[in-house]
């Protein structure tokens, strides 16, 4: 395994044949040993993956339990959830027709659409009774995961500030002679995709896979942006550190000129002509060493998803942005509990104890040593030999379990990731609008309409797939005005003036 580095500077049919799901309507499992005649209930939380099945999902549950059940009456269900497909999952636990109790907030779907909507309860209350002790480490994260006062997630990782940047292949880049800046602008990612076809590589520049959409992510990775949970449709903040300006980034000269550069890298075969609709994983391709480069966070978090890959090459980490802390940073890795859970208290406990147990979270996070991971040092370890995060019989991908000083972090034997973790967090700066969450209630007919527009004009956008990105961009500046962006915008704008001035008098 090759280690990662930074650079300083990521209907009604179905409702019908829905299982009632939730511990009051489940069968009692068993009492507990002691004789008490506390029911043992059934918590399903989720683990989101690259797509990997883990057949031996049941095999860890059965260890987790083995500390759930004694402890607090719960046991686990785990459900291995494929990033493509959590919004749809999310939707389905909503009606009922998912089991799923702890969620993933902020991931795929912003946190205050998922409150709005109703798939969230408020968990002040269950905060206070059941989980003190992850209010404690919590501490001031729950400000950012709360709307009017009403707490809505927990801070899944405790440690949330980073940086937005690439990662890129250093072999690669040493066998070809091609310099990478620490200091990257877009027109660097240009120059990289002109030497990797100049030089005859075979290998692309980027590619966008096979989602048939897109995200922030590659314009927020170029641009220091705050979009506020909304994926850029409530409108941004350039700059964060300094500013409290909301504007449309699709109206601005940063975004014609991202772009006015993606269509260029499409017409110069820098990326796949049909990178979007292409059938080919973005991710396995990086993996393959058929690309030089991904988008992607930049934090002690990110090296050790590196770690977990299991690469054949060293991927450096390259930050264009400062180490931030902002709300959507925040807000990204949270978990929340659904309106549809059966025993909401039991969930808290569950969260509570994954939070202060290290061998329940590293079971959830790594799950078995010897046969999941083996240890290369006191608080580091890595996959068995010849398998990776796709091939062990349980792991985790995407999903933050647990206080991260107490959760083995995959690494060489040696690093002090506890510290690495600590230092960097320390080291992120907040955003002057840090708390700050935009309730999108009063807009929820913009907010669908607008997302509507995006979703068929971004993905053309932000793979070149036009004739001319000057002229489609100007078509979708006119479809959101009149789905109502500009709405939305000041609708934000009042909400964070309002909150501007609550902070002045505290």
């Amino acid at each position: 395994m090759r280690k990662g580095k930074i650079l300083a500077g990521a209907g009604l049919a179905l409702l019908s044949a829905a299982v009632l799901w939730g511990c009051q309507d489940r069968e009692t499992i068993s009492p507990l040993e002691n004789g008490e005649a506390d029911e043992v209930c059934e918590i399903a939380i989720e683990n989101l993956t690259l797509g990997a099945k883990y057949p031996d999902t049941e095999a860890v549950e059965e260890l987790i339990n083995e500390i759930t059940v004694p402890a607090i009456s719960c046991k686990v269900k785990i459900v291995n959830c494929f990033i493509g497909d959590h919004a749809n999952m999310l939707k389905k636990a909503k009606m009922g027709i998912q089991q799923l109790d702890l969620v993933n907030t902020g991931t795929t779907t912003s946190l205050s659409d998922l409150a709005a909507d109703g798939t969230l309860i408020e968990l002040n209350d269950l905060l206070d009774k059941y989980g003190k002790d992850l209010q404690e480490k919590e501490g001031e994260l729950l400000k950012v995961t709360s709307l009017n006062g009403k707490v809505y997630a927990v801070c899944a990782n405790l440690n949330p500030g980073r940086a937005s940047g690439i990662g890129y292949n250093k072999d690669l880049a040493e066998k070809y002679h091609i310099e990478v800046p620490e200091q990257l602008e877009l027109q660097d990612l240009t120059e990289i995709g002109r030497q990797l076809k100049e030089k005859n590589t075979g290998v692309y520049l980027i590619s966008f896979g096979n989602a048939g959409n897109v995200d922030s992510s590659a314009f927020t990775s170029l641009f220091d942006v705050e979009d506020l949970g909304g994926d850029m449709n409530y409108g941004v903040i350039f700059n964060p550190l300094n500013s409290t300006e909301i504007v449309n980034a699709y109206a601005s000269e940063e975004y014609r000129d991202f772009c006015r550069t993606i269509k260029l890298w499409r017409d110069e075969g820098y990326i796949p002509e049909d990178s979007l609709y292409s059938g080919v994983d973005a991710q396995s391709m990086f993996n393959e060493g058929e690309m030089f480069l991904q988008w992607t966070s930049v934090s002690t978090g990110t090296l050790h998803l590196v770690s977990k890959k299991s690469l054949d090459f060293d991927e450096v980490l390259v930050a264009m942005t400062p180490n931030r802390t902002t709300t959507s940073l925040v807000q990204e890795f949270t978990w929340g509990i659904t309106s549809s859970c059966k025993n909401p208290e039991k969930a808290m406990e569950l969260l509570n104890l994954i939070y202060t147990n290290s061998d329940l979270a590293n079971l959830l996070q790594n799950g078995r040593e010897g046969t999941d991971y083996v240890k290369t040092g006191e608080k580091t370890i890595a996959y068995p030999e010849g398998k990776d995060n796709s091939s062990v019989g349980y792991s985790s991908y995407f999903t933050c379990y647990g206080d991260s000083d107490q959760v083995y972090q995959f690494g060489e034997n040696g690093t002090d990731w506890r510290d690495f973790m600590k230092n960097y967090s320390e080291d992120s700066e907040p955003s002057r609008t840090l708390g700050y969450v935009f309730q999108t209630d009063q807009v929820a007919a913009e907010v669908d309409a607008v997302s509507r527009v995006v979703n068929e004009y971004r993905p053309v956008l932000e793979t070149g797939m036009t004739e001319d990105a000057d002229k489609t961009l100007n078509q979708f500046l006119e479809a959101l005005d009149e789905a109502g962006m500009e709405k939305i915008i000041e609708e934000n704008r009042r909400q964070l003036g309002v909150w501007l001035k609550e902070q002045e008098k505290e």
